[in-house]
C-alpha cells in the first residue's frame, strides 16, 4: 500500500522530500518505489526472500 500512496502523492505534485516526511519513511525508499512500476513492486517481496545472506551457512 505504501508504494501506491507514494505514487499518488507524486502525481499530486509532492516532492520526494515531502512524501518522505508525510509517510515517515526514508527519501531513498521513496526514490526506489517511484522508480518501480506495478509489476516490479509485485515481484519485490519474492526477490527479498531469496537474497543470500552472509550468516546463512
Amino acid at each position: 500500500m505504501v508504494c501506491f500512496e507514494i505514487h499518488r502523492l507524486h502525481r499530486e505534485g509532492f516532492s520526494m522530500r515531502k512524501i518522505s516526511e508525510e509517510l515517515v519513511i526514508d527519501r531513498r525508499t521513496v526514490s526506489k518505489y517511484l522508480s518501480m512500476d506495478e509489476r516490479d513492486f509485485e515481484r519485490h517481496p519474492e526477490r527479498q526472500s531469496f537474497r543470500h545472506k552472509l550468516l546463512d551457512p
